[in-house]
């Protein structure tokens, strides 16, 4: 009879280690990273990295803006940093829902919100698209789906 009590007794302790630690994780913050750092990165990797801001002069929420243009120039990936992380949060929501909008019969999709950090992926129609803000800043992508690969590899060196 003690047998049982105590594998139940350890069993709860394990299961409380084990939702202690996803807790941790769920309440831990992302670091964000600065424009230039995006510029130097994606162009250590062989992009063509582009100052963006001149087209969104019209909008004085944003106030850094670079696109990274894959080397094949098949596909690139674009770097936001905005005013602060309300507008952050809304251009992430705009684009989100713009992306929702536009799946098919056939899509997956995942959508993560933490502390300072929102991700959106979603494929679709042979498409694959990604939102990601940390802070104040703002990753966006929508490639071919042959390219997933590529991006999802370059977004987790970057931390979105």
């Amino acid at each position: 009879m003690k047998k049982p009590v105590i594998i139940a007794i350890i069993a709860v302790v394990i299961i409380v280690a084990i939702l202690g630690v996803i807790f941790i994780n769920l309440n831990k913050e992302k670091n964000s990273i600065t424009a230039s750092s995006f510029y130097d990165t994606m162009s250590q990797k062989g992009y063509s990295v582009q100052d963006a801001t001149n087209q969104f002069s019209a909008y004085n929420y944003i106030k850094q803006a670079y696109i990274a243009i894959s080397e094949d120039a098949n596909y690139q990936i674009e770097f936001y940093e905005l005013q602060d992380a309300s507008y952050a949060t809304n251009f992430y929501n705009n684009n989100k829902s713009n992306f929702e909008s536009s799946k098919g019969s056939t899509s997956a999709e995942t959508s993560v919100g933490l502390k300072n950090y929102a991700k959106y992926t979603l494929s679709s129609n042979g498409k694959y698209m990604v939102v990601s803000r940390i802070d104040n800043t703002v990753i966006y992508v929508d490639v071919e789906a042959n390219y997933k690969d590529n991006v999802k590899s370059i977004l987790d060196e970057l931390g979105y």
